[in-house]
Formats: structure tokens, C-alpha cells, sequence
């Protein structure tokens, strides 16, 4: 009779998946962010005196 796993469960694959998908959400908390500082470079790299 084969014994009982008495293992506890790999929790690797639960830690990578939730790493994946807390970048996902800091990248979508961080896009609007990053996207203004962006705009506003472009803005200033043109020569544009009035880049909010």
C-alpha cells in the first residue's frame, strides 16, 4: 500500500503567479504617470515654452 504524500504543496507557481500579475497591476497603476512625464519631455525637447 502506498504511503500518503505527507508534503506540504509547492507553492512556487502561486508566488510566480501572483508576482506576474501585481507588475501588472503596478504597470497599470504607473502608466498615466509615466505617460505625462513623456508628453511633457516631448513637449520641452520641441522648443514649446507653454508645457504644462
Amino acid at each position: 500500500m502506498p504511503k500518503p504524500n505527507s508534503q506540504r504543496p509547492d507553492l512556487v507557481p502561486i508566488i510566480v503567479l501572483l508576482g506576474v500579475v501585481g507588475a501588472i497591476c503596478i504597470g497599470f497603476w504607473l502608466f498615466p504617470y509615466m505617460q505625462k512625464m513623456i508628453q511633457r519631455e516631448d513637449c520641452i525637447s520641441v522648443g514649446r515654452q507653454d508645457c504644462g
